[in-house]
């Protein structure tokens, strides 16, 4: 018997009222840390991870809001992904769990609910279902989670993925989908385009290349240290861009010369700046190029480097994800250096008179 396999039988003889039923995490040893993804609801602190018998130290808990996994390439995917990869967890779990609020919340609710904190419907994005992932079936949105994780070419394909509901309640566990099986199956694929909540595929923006990863050079820096390299001279852009980009293309009407994305000439550095333009580096973006085709969406912190290298422009359009109006690049930046100020530190006590040296 398999280590989930074990804590599922284990779980449900235990409620059985087998005083016996247990889990011995020493003879699964080789399955742990073991990588879960569950809902943020507070109900779910005091199961986690004891309804499952795992060490809290073997277990690497993740928790968003309804447990949702939105695609193959999420940032959430991303999380699982590194879970494996940077904390070695050998198997994951997405658990849902009954009486979800999440699921119970109805778009009007939900906006009714932002009007009560000050965020007006004008200021969400235009498809709420989607953009929040709101689900009517938890069983479904499990199912769900789980084929999108394993259609992903960030997990590897001999991590189980498992799919499981849990009883605020009782603590009762419940298979949704079985990893192991579908390992055995074979089960394993990418999906070959994203669709929405709904069904519908999105549209595509054009073939991209053979993607061949052996050819990929990647940073020798630590996940989430800052690398800072030396600014590239006018003359080095260029010829970084020309060694991969194809010419410029005279424009019919006014023989101005135009510049796909990713091609644009470096735009030389202003002598004085009373700011740097930045943008939200977590945030997603679509940006129309001057070949007036759709990129993306990359991140932020991707952009603002196109910005940096010039081959994108402060007057090009951009659409930030989940949000329906395209603007101008100038629109999405802000100033630099512009942090919240710390608050000042409070002072602590502890119990002792006032009067009293600290």
């Amino acid at each position: 018997m398999r280590l989930f396999e074990a804590i599922v039988d284990a779980n449900n003889r235990a409620l059985s009222g087998d005083a016996t039923a247990g889990l011995r995490p020493d003879e699964f040893s080789a399955s742990f840390p073991i990588v879960a993804l569950t809902c943020i609801d507070p109900r779910l602190n005091r199961l986690m991870p004891e309804v499952l018998g795992i060490p809290e130290e073997q277990f690497i808990w993740l928790r968003n809001a309804g447990n949702i996994i939105f695609d193959s390439m999420s940032s959430m995917t991303r999380t699982l992904a590194l879970a494996c990869v940077v904390k070695g967890g050998k198997e994951i779990a997405i658990i849902g769990h009954t009486d979800c609020r999440v699921r119970k919340t109805s778009t009007v609710e939900l906006t009714d609910k932002f009007k009560a904190l000050g965020v007006e419907r004008s200021r969400l994005p235009d498809n709420l279902n989607e953009f929040f992932g709101l689900f009517a079936s938890e069983r479904q949105n499990v199912m769900r989670g789980v084929e999108f994780v394993r259609q992903s070419p960030l997990i590897g394909p001999r991590v189980p993925v498992h799919g499981l509901i849990v009883d605020v309640e009782s603590g009762k566990l419940e298979w949704v989908v079985n990893g192991y099986e579908t390992l055995e199956r074979g089960d394993v694929r990418i999906a070959p385009a994203k669709t929405s909540q709904a069904g519908a595929t999105m549209p595509a923006f054009g073939a991209l290349p053979d993607f061949k990863m052996g050819e990929i050079k990647f940073p020798e820096i630590p996940i989430g240290a800052i690398a800072t390299q030396p600014a590239l001279g006018r003359d080095a852009s260029r010829a970084e861009l020309s060694a991969t980009a194809p010419a410029p293309t005279e424009a019919p009407q006014t023989g101005a010369r135009q510049f796909p994305i990713g091609v644009h000439p470096a735009i030389p550095e202003p002598s004085q700046k009373r700011f740097v333009p930045r943008l939200d580096p977590k945030a997603l973006f679509k940006v129309v190029g001057s070949d007036k085709k759709i990129y993306g969406p990359v991140t932020g912190e991707e952009l603002q480097r196109w910005m940096d290298e010039g081959r994108v422009r402060l007057d090009h359009l951009v659409q930030k994800v989940g949000f329906k109006n395209w603007k101008q690049l100038s629109e999405f930046l802000h100033e630099a250096g512009s942090e919240i100020p710390l608050p000042p530190r409070i002072k602590k006590t502890f119990g002792l008179d006032e009067n009293q040296p600290q």
